[in-house]
């Protein structure tokens, strides 16, 4: 290889300048920046002059973009702010932004802090964007081209609503006709145009000019979108010591307008549409800070979650829901043919439907709210309303009405609450299914006979419960609710609430405790304000109630005691356990109740009112729990019955399949129609200010003296009227179900009216609960004033009649039906007052028949029927009270009982196989009856007067016409005759307390023997008559021994008073 050897000479002059940018010379490229700042230093080189104002114009430019960004749209916002102010609004409307800025290129409009008050309300945005999309195409679908959002929105309503109508009235009161022009030029009541026909052409013109303007619009705006954040409404003023309040976290709506699809498209303009969705919505009842008033009354104690919300009551909550707006823009009136139907009305409705957790909360505390809140906004025109008139061809049509309408399409629970002697009580009810609505429709325009409010309610499967130990109240699987309100032009005219409540399957619950509950409930809604003439209108309540499938269940258990099982672990003990309750169920197929109450004077001194009940196919039953020691008996006795009916014999009452039968159920009769008649005359007791020793009522009321002084007879009795007819009436004899139907009598109008939770002593013992010995301790409460009208005394007259009553005497039997007796008529009366009590029942002849399956001679056949029969019975009872010396609130004490049982004829023929079928009645009967292996005493939280029954005078007076019993076989025959028994019993009130009594009668035994019973019958049937012709004689002895005893019956109830006074 070879090298090859090359040498290259440069030729360098030193006196040329060098280059250093000469890419050839320089290896290395400047960079990007070294270039910029060399060109800015030659720039500053050659123009040295001009740097002074290079740095002016740079200093303004930094301050023209902080200008723009900070400071630009607040001085827009003032300048905007000043224009609207100056030329568009009225003195008293003030408009302020904190900040406005308008970019036309993307089409927004931002703003904050809008401030804008009228006289009458007042908004504020904290945060606003409007978004006009200008470049979007118009689609068959409405697009949106416009949208709004807005952060923290808040609006406040503090000026009344009529105020402006009510100057105006005034000021007009010689001028109706000027009224009435300005009414109906006014366009937010009905757009009514009122001009002539020389200015018709002129309105027409600029009706058409404004329809063009309104198309135009919409076609620029087919659709707008509005979403809010953080919002809220509230009305109030500090005259008031709460406003309402309307809260929502988000709201996303859009509002759209189509042609009126519903009405005639050539007659009204267009339907506007406005959907919202909302989010955490909260209507509340907040108290005002500002409040001037002399009192504030307290909200009930509600517990909350949030301690924030401790004075806040919350009327309604939903998650999640919507709300849509429809509302018709009226068009022209067009001439119609004689016979066309009316024009239909036009559409102006308001839904709101709740998708998620809805809670509603009411009560007397927010009803008086809402009433001052009503009054302040939309106060009583003291006016005949003016009719509105319809509009002629040509006119603008008008609004007859607006619906508001309200859809639960998810779990609700209702809530009302209440307060009683400083403790809170409460209503709940649970909507657990979907489908419950509330629709209202509010009148927009006035007729000649006045204006009607419509209101229709539908509930579905309601479960309505109570905060007292026993919760159970009220189920049902509907419940309608219809309310029309009849207005009458002028305000204190009649006005008329017809209320109507239809309910299926309902299941209602019944204690004497629910009758003070609700009781207690009225006197909290009613008004502490005595009545003022100023603002009396009459009205009329017309109520009617009806309820299909009913069934009414009371509890039955000795001494009103109910295991009534704890809140927290009602349905751990229902999956175990079940409450060991009795009960007494009522099923009837069809209820009917009619109750109006008229008000038609002002403060009137009595109150008529009649209530009309008419029950169709009544079945009673008996409900008890497995673990009675009755239940697998009467099992057996009830799975085993055959009885007589008119088609037949029979295991079971034909309106035993028309109700849901549970377990432990066992039917007890049923009754085909049952009417009720209840009259009533209350004396009404309006609130008084005692303060006011001026006026005679009230110098009345105060003279009848204090707690320790007043007794009721100062006062006019309250009357009550009640008549029942029953009949015809199919009746198995249990004697465990007349034994718990005692029981409900002296649980509802005995001494045990308070029921007492079973566990009662061991949460006394475990809390250490004080039992006072007189629990009128516990019931005066010291803090109200003593008003003596509270304690008017009572008279009553019941009367009941049973028509055509059949009884089955109930055995164990297998292929022979039971016995069976009848009885035409049972008559009850009883009359009660505040001295005594009076009552009497009468029989009509009882017969009783009893069948065999004894194989016997054609001959003696009639013997297989065997027939009991009594002629007549009569029990009258006598119960004197007293109530000397007691305070109001004790209940009247009895202290004496005087009875009288009165038994006309008793007349048998039976077999011995018949007698023994009665006596195996009569065993299960009495067991039924006499069972006491699981005796309740009485609880010891009970009135501590019973000291009065070991005081109580008791007689009792028994008298029998005579006995007449025929045992028949073939061939033999055995009389037994009681020709006249009499009993005296009382009690000798002494030291002893002995009991005296005293039995007469006379018996005859007769025997013979032929060979045919017919000749035994006959004799029986003359035995018969000839005592019923000795009954009246007997009639005689028995007043006579009541006269021989009246003297001894005086001095021992004298003796008795003395004994009372001084205990």
């Amino acid at each position: 290889m070879e090298k090859f050897t090359r040498t290259t000479t440069f030729s360098i002059n030193f006196n040329e300048s060098f280059n250093s940018s000469d890419s050839i010379l320089n290896p290395t490229t400047p960079s990007t920046l070294e270039v910029i700042s060399n060109e800015i230093f030659d720039y500053f080189d050659s123009h040295r002059e001009q740097i002074p104002l290079l740095v002016i114009v740079y200093l303004l430019t930094i301050i023209w973009i902080i200008y723009l960004i900070l400071y630009h749209s607040r001085i827009q916002g003032i300048i905007l702010s000043y224009i609207l102010r100056r030329f568009f609004l009225k003195d008293s409307t003030q408009i302020k932004f904190d900040s406005f800025s308008i970019s036309f290129i993307s089409g927004a409009i931002i703003f904050r802090n809008l401030h804008y008050t009228t006289g009458s309300y007042f908004i504020f945005i904290k945060d606003g964007c409007l978004v006009f999309r200008y470049w979007s195409k118009t689609k068959t679908k409405p697009i949106i081209r416009l949208k709004i959002k807005l952060y923290h929105l808040d609006i406040q309503f503090f000026s009344p609503i009529r105020s402006s109508t009510l100057s105006d009235n005034n000021n007009n009161n010689n001028n109706n006709n000027n009224n009435l022009t300005d009414d109906l030029q006014r366009g937010s009541i009905n757009g009514i145009s009122t001009k002539g026909d020389d200015t018709q052409s002129e309105n027409t013109i600029k009706s058409n000019e404004e329809g063009l303007f309104v198309k135009r619009l919409r076609n620029l705006f087919p659709a707008i979108e509005i979403k809010v954040e953080h919002g809220r409404i509230s009305a109030g003023h500090d005259t008031l010591p709460y406003g309402l309040l309307i809260r929502f976290s988000t709201m996303t709506s859009t509002f759209t307008s189509i042609s009126p699809s519903r009405n005639l498209s050539q007659i009204d303009l267009m339907t506007l549409i406005y959907n919202l969705k909302y989010r955490n919505l909260r209507i509340q009842l907040y108290p005002i800070r500002v409040y001037n008033g002399e009192t504030r009354e307290i909200p009930p104690p509600i517990p909350t979650s949030k301690p924030a919300d401790s004075g806040i009551f919350q009327v309604f909550e939903c998650l999640d829901g919507e709300i849509e707006y429809e509302q018709d823009v009226p068009g022209k009136m067009i001439e119609q043919l004689d016979n066309s139907e009316p024009l239909p009305d036009l559409t102006w409705e308001f839904r709101v439907k709740c998708h998620k957790d809805a809670k509603i909360a009411y009560g007397p505390w927010a009803d008086r709210q809402r009433e001052a809140l009503w009054q302040y906004f939309f106060p009583t025109l003291f006016e005949d309303c003016p009719v509105t008139p319809e509009p002629s061809v040509g006119q603008t049509r008008i609004f007859k009405n607006v619906r508001f309408k309200l859809w639960l399409y998810c779990p609700t629970i209702i809530d009302i609450y209440f307060m009683s002697k400083m403790k809170l009580h409460q209503i709940h009810a649970e909507l657990p299914n979907q489908g419950s609505y509330f629709d209202a429709t509010f009148p927009f325009s006035t007729n000649p006979d006045g204006f009607d409010t419509n209101i229709s309610i539908n509930i579905k499967q309601p479960i309505i419960r109570t905060n007292l130990q026993f919760t159970q109240l009220f189920k049902a699987d509907e419940i309608d609710i219809n309310l029309h309100i009849h207005y009458p032009r002028l305000w204190n005219s009649i006005q008329i609430w017809t209320l109507g409540i239809i309910t299926k399957k309902p299941q209602v619950y019944f204690v004497f405790e629910h009758k003070c509950f609700f009781q207690s409930l009225i006197n909290d809604w009613s008004s502490p304000v005595p009545p003022d003439i100023y603002s009396f209108a009459p009205f009329i309540y017309d109520i009617s109630l009806q309820g299909n499938h009913v069934e009414f269940l009371i509890p039955c258990n000795q001494g009103n005691w109910i295991d009534c099982p704890n809140e927290n672990n009602r349905q751990k003990q229902q999956q175990q356990q079940p409450a060991e309750n009795n009960f007494i169920s009522i099923c009837a197929k069809s209820v009917s109740l009619t109750y109006p109450l008229p008000f038609l004077e002002f403060c009137p001194k009595v109150t008529p009112m009649d209530i009309t009940i008419d029950v169709q196919d009544l079945l009673a039953r008996l409900v008890i729990p497995e673990n009675n020691r009755m239940f697998y008996i009467l099992e057996g006795v009830d799975s085993h019955k055959r009885f007589y009916t008119p088609n037949g014999i029979k295991s079971q009452l034909t309106l035993s399949d028309e109700f849901e039968k549970r377990d432990g159920c066992f039917d007890c009769g049923e009754v085909p129609n049952i009417k009720v008649l209840i009259e009533i005359l209350l004396h009404s007791s309006p609130p008084i200010d005692t303060n006011r020793s001026d006026l005679l009522y009230v110098q009345h009321v105060k003279s009848m003296g204090n707690r320790q002084t007043f007794h009721p007879n100062k006062l006019d009795y309250d009357l009550f009227n009640v008549e029942i007819d029953i009949g015809p009436v199919n009746l198995f004899v249990y004697g465990l179900f007349l034994k718990k139907l005692w029981w409900v009598k002296e649980n509802i109008f005995g001494w045990d009216q308070v029921f007492h939770d079973i566990h009662e002593p061991e949460l006394i013992r475990e809390k250490k609960i004080i039992v006072h010995d007189d629990p009128l301790v516990d019931i005066i409460d010291e803090t109200y004033p003593f008003d003596p009208r509270y304690f008017r005394p009572l008279m009553a007259t019941v009367r009941v009649a049973l028509h055509n009553i059949t009884g089955h005497l109930i055995h164990h039997t297998d292929d022979e039906p039971c016995p069976i007796a009848f009885c035409e008529r049972l008559c009850f009366e009883m009359t009660t007052d505040l001295d005594e009590t009076r009552l009497q029942v009468f029989f009509l002849p009882v017969n009783i028949y009893i069948e065999d399956t004894i194989v016997r001679n054609k001959s003696d056949q009639h013997l297989s029927t065997g027939c009991l029969q009594l002629s007549g019975l009569v029990i009258r009872g006598h119960a004197m009270l007293s109530h000397e010396g007691l305070p109001p609130e004790r209940e009247t004490l009895e202290y004496a009982w005087q009875m009288e049982i009165i038994l006309g004829k008793i007349s048998a023929r039976v077999t011995t196989i018949q007698i023994e079928k009665f006596i195996c009645f009569l065993k299960n009967f009495y067991l039924q009856i006499m069972e006491d292996e699981y005796t309740l005493v009485r609880s010891p939280v009970i009135d501590k007067a019973k000291w009065i029954e070991k005081l109580k005078y008791d007689v009792l007076r028994f008298s029998l016409d005579s006995i007449d019993l025929n045992l028949v076989e073939v061939g033999n025959a055995l009389n037994v005759q009681l020709e006249k028994l009499s009993k005296f019993m009382f009690n000798e009130l002494n030291s002893e307390s002995r009991v005296s009594d005293n039995l007469t009668g006379t018996i005859n035994v007769v025997k013979d023997m032929t060979s045919k019973a017919d000749d035994y019958e006959c004799e029986t049937n003359n035995n018969e008559d000839n005592d019923y012709n000795n009954s009246s004689d007997e009639d005689e002895d028995i007043v006579s021994d009541n006269e021989e005893n009246a003297e001894h019956v005086q001095s021992i109830k004298n003796n008795l008073f003395w004994n009372m006074y001084h205990r």
